[in-house]
């Protein structure tokens, strides 16, 4: 998947099943939090270095090497 050097927005992200399945696997407890919904124009970029004070840099760069190879 063309990540756009990640600004692709978490909207475009969650448009797509794939990378809707992979981060609803990869991490469940964000997923269902109204807060995801609601960054829909939030890029890939900026999401991540957010996520970082909640889960491992290790989790996000699997699931983003996991979302390239989409």
């Amino acid at each position: 998947m063309d990540l756009r050097h990640n600004q692709i927005t978490i909207q475009e992200l969650l448009a797509d099943p794939r990378a809707r399945e992979v981060l609803a696997r990869r991490f469940p407890q964000a997923m269902d939090r109204p807060i995801v919904a609601q960054s829909g124009a939030m890029t890939l970029e900026r999401a991540m270095k957010l996520g970082a004070a909640f889960v491992s840099q290790k989790s996000i760069q699997a699931a983003l090497e996991e979302l390239q190879a989409l």
